[in-house]
């Protein structure tokens, strides 16, 4: 949840919020010298000020206030007058660009409006603060604080939550920041989006009587009953609904006032009265939904549309390209390739219906259009669209479907439909933007892949492509394509060599709170993680045969260091201290790794999911690598109580795969039979497996893949390519020919061609590495190999991959360059020569039982 709090803040990297440059929009108290007698501290773009001699409490009730940027200045001023003369502890953002960010479209519901925290220490103090507060702002607007309960009419909002750091585990098996509840334990601190008092806590009578006051003041009467909501941003929600007094079915979109800002700071109401004018210009096409009414519920505005039945083109793209499942033949891409036309005819027939009533759409992209039941296409979102006499450059776009030399007039929706057409056959688009010649690439493959007319992959070149004068970086030279390994045995030492200087690069050791970008999870305490952070790269390079760079032992200086200071690590394998024991023991760090490991004594793990990747399953191998074999086999009969029914541990009830479902605890058991030579073990292990096959089935005959709702997962964290492995970890300690069968079935299904995401846990990668695992060198891996390339951008003059949703790269492990990087050696190379090392800890056949040496 932490996580959610920083934002992207760089063009290549996802970033603390923190990072973004700020200079010259500061507030003028952040830089004001600190009080006599405060401590003064800042942390994630906050500024903090407490009184040296004034306890603070654990919990209680703070207070947030809430401003638009032209009174931000005046509320931080205010605020900070007050509470320096009271002796009230309280932070405040330290500039109007973060502001801005906070309150943008792409930020999270939960923060937004939060300009200052007030942190009264005592019931009493909370009274008089928002009393005298009150009196000082009255009047002044601000984004709704959704997660409070509003005090008065002004700006201020109340909650009651944590005053410092703590975590705990929650129901779904997250580690999220706590509060203590009744008797001291600690239970989830929520921060959602409806203000909530926890049970045990009894509101003072004067807030009491506020929260009753809000019920009897709850909107109602609204004419429209929400169905399912289709999509949320911090500006508001898409919904879909029916009018209670007629029946008919409706879309709704929704406004918040001050919230969801764009780049010239418009909010989404003002977007909301543009996308009606423009809604009411184009009245009457087919291709645009039918504008019935604009309502204003409570603070909200909504403009009632008309249902367009069917689904996305997004969707319907991931339901029909045949490219994502395995095996598809030469009917399937032509089957494929006429759908595609048709549907590309018919928006570029919509689009130009839009320009002859002289409106630009702005945003094209497959999210923004609906294909009907019958194939018909009908544009939606129309908030960015704009009269084609303007001079207008659209302040929001999406990635991959906008160019910054096609940003006015009709070149818009030139470029977008350019892209929305590659994007039926590559949906890579968003990498579009890091690469300049990347378009090339993609149409290219689009041409080889699919039986489309030569002209129309000339057409996209030539409308993708950037003007000749538009400039090229001086690291913008493309690398050689033809060098990236295409086929298993090709030689690909430069490629490699590539990916670990980008990788290198990239490093960041004078930071504290990431060695390497990655994931934006390793801001929420995760930066030595093996997933996300330091220790996922470190072993990457490790097992690669990249660690002989003179920095590398400066980096492995770092992580040891990351190790002491997290103050609320997790304890698990890929999220926390048990993988970066892992790490550090197979760097040669022995000392530090058992102190690591032995962090994880100070963590309440009665609430811990079974999960490999943060659970009980994890940390069990951990333990048991280490030597620690009552301790792992402890925490394996807690899990062979729930697997035999005795219970149920925290996590997502339909947990399934490698990462979060049973196969992480069958693979545990399958170690501990190792270990200990108890058949019981291999039993448990069976159990295990059998609950994760039973969500599997069979898309086509000879291939088993995880049934998830309409789709097939063959991944490695959440499909089948990790079941695989663990059944091949099972079947090597005990001869089991049907579990053998369906690994071998597993192992046939692993040929999907194209996914979206190039990850080693969630992507390419992973089947790569799956494959090469269970099928041993050969021509399965080629595939992989090849999709590997499609996905390659350049960084720096070096190779590199991006996260899931190619919005941002990505160095780490589980998501980006250093799992590539990990599982094309061991395509090309084969396993680690020396036998002390595991490309993925575990997942191999042998049991090591004490620290390396």
């Amino acid at each position: 949840m932490l996580a959610q709090a920083h934002l992207i803040a760089d063009d290549c990297f996802v970033d603390a919020l923190d990072r973004i440059d700020d200079t010259g929009q500061r507030f003028a108290r952040t830089g004001s010298p600190t009080p006599s007698g405060w401590v003064r501290t800042e942390r994630g773009g906050w500024v903090a000020l407490h009184p040296d001699d004034v306890p603070l409490p654990r919990q209680g009730w703070k207070i947030h206030a809430s401003a638009t940027a032209d009174r931000a200045e005046h509320v931080v001023d205010t605020v900070w007058d007050y509470c320096t003369r009271r002796s009230v502890s309280f932070k405040f953002l330290r500039s109007t660009v973060l502001l801005h960010h906070m309150n943008s479209k792409q930020a999270p519901r939960s923060a937004s409006g939060k300009l200052v925290t007030i942190y009264p220490a005592d019931e009493q103090e909370l009274e008089r603060t928002l009393t005298g507060l009150t009196e000082l702002l009255g009047g002044i607007e601000g984004p709704y604080v959704l997660s409070d309960l509003r005090w008065e009419d002004g700006p201020l909002y109340v909650r009651y939550g944590g005053f410092h750091l703590a975590y705990c585990f929650a129901p779904d098996g997250a580690y999220v920041p706590a509060i203590e509840g009744p008797d001291g334990v600690l239970l989830p601190d929520v921060r959602g989006t409806s203000f909530r008092v926890p049970p045990w806590v009894e509101p003072p009578g004067f807030l009491a009587a506020r929260i009753e006051a809000s019920k009897a003041a709850a909107p109602g009467g609204f004419p429209y009953r929400v169905e399912k909501a289709l999509h949320f941003s911090n500006g508001g929600g898409v919904y879909r609904a029916v009018e209670k007094s007629t029946g008919r079915r409706v879309v709704l979109r929704e406004a918040r006032p001050h919230a969801g800002l764009d780049d010239r700071d418009a909010d989404a109401v003002a977007r909301l009265a543009h996308e009606q004018g423009m809604l009411e210009r184009l009245a009457g096409l087919d291709c645009v939904p039918a504008l019935y009414a604009h309502v204003r519920h409570w603070e909200h505005h909504f403009l009632v549309e008309e249902l367009i039945e069917g689904e996305t083109l997004q969707e319907a793209v991931g339901r029909r390209h045949p490219l994502f499942r395995d095996g598809a033949d030469e009917a399937d891409l032509a089957a494929y390739t006429l759908w595609a036309q048709g549907v590309i005819g018919r928006v570029e027939e919509a689009v130009a219906e839009l320009h002859a009533r002289g409106v630009v759409f702005g945003d094209l992209q497959p999210g923004n259009i609906m294909v009907r039941p019958d194939d018909s296409v009908c544009l939606v979102d129309f908030e960015t669209a704009f009269e084609d006499a303007e001079d207008h450059r659209p302040s929001l776009g999406t990635p991959g479907f906008t160019a910054r030399w096609a940003r006015s007039g009709r070149s818009v929706d030139t470029y977008g439909l350019a892209a929305v057409s590659l994007a039926l056959f590559c949906p890579l688009t968003p990498l579009l933007r890091f690469d300049r010649d990347k378009y090339a690439q993609l149409t290219d493959w689009t041409r080889r892949r699919f039986p489309v007319p030569p002209e129309f992959t000339a057409r996209l070149r030539e409308q993708l492509a950037p003007p000749p004068h538009w400039p090229r970086a001086d690291d913008d030279t493309p690398p050689d394509a033809s060098r990236w390994p295409q086929e298993p045995g090709a030689d690909g030492r430069a490629a490699l060599d590539s990916l670990a200087e980008a990788i290198r690069l990239s490093a960041t050791p004078e930071r504290e709170d990431r060695l390497f970008p990655g994931d934006v999870r390793q801001f929420d305490h995760q930066g030595a993680s093996l997933a996300f952070g330091a220790a996922g790269v470190l072993h990457a390079l490790l097992i690669s045969g990249y660690a002989d760079d003179p920095a590398f032992e400066g980096y492995v200086d770092w992580l040891a260091r990351s190790a002491e200071r997290t103050r609320w690590p997790r304890p698990g394998l890929y999220d926390g201290l048990a993988g970066v024991a892992y790490v550090l023991a197979e760097l040669g760090r022995t000392a530090e790794a058992r102190a690591a490991l032995d962090r994880i004594d100070g963590i309440g793990l009665e609430q811990c999911g079974a999960g490999l990747f943060g659970g009980l399953a994890g940390i069990g191998l951990a333990r048991l690598h280490f030597g620690d074999v009552d301790a792992a086999q402890a925490l394996g009969e807690r899990l062979a109580r729930v697997v035999t029914g005795g219970g149920r541990l925290p996590g997502p009830a339909d947990a399934v795969g490698l990462t979060h479902g049973w196969s992480g605890p069958a693979l545990l058991f399958t170690h501990l039979h190792a270990a200990t030579d108890n058949d019981r073990w291999l039993r448990l292990a069976e159990t295990a497996l059998a609950r994760d096959l039973g969500r599997c089935g069979a898309p086509r005959e000879g291939r088993v893949q995880v049934r998830d709702g309409q789709r097939w997962l063959s991944t490695l964290d959440r499909g089948s390519a990790g079941i695989g492995l663990v059944l091949d970890a099972y079947v090597r300690r005990t001869d089991d020919p049907y579990f053998a069968r369906v690994r071998d079935r597993i192992r046939d299904g692993l040929g999907t061609e194209l996914l979206l995401s190039p990850g080693l846990l969630d992507g390419q990668a992973g089947l790569l590495h799956a494959t090469a695992h269970l099928a041993g060198p050969g021509s399965a891996l080629a595939p992989h190999l090849r999709g590997l390339g499609l996905h390659c951008v350049r960084h720096q003059g070096r190779r590199a991959f991006a996260l899931d949703g190619l919005l941002r790269l990505s160095m780490d492990l589980a998501t980006g360059t250093a799992g590539v990087l990990l599982a094309v050696h061991g395509a090309l190379n084969g396993p680690p020569a020396d036998s002390r090392y595991a490309a993925l800890p575990f997942l191999e056949a042998r049991v090591p039982v004490g620290v390396p040496t």
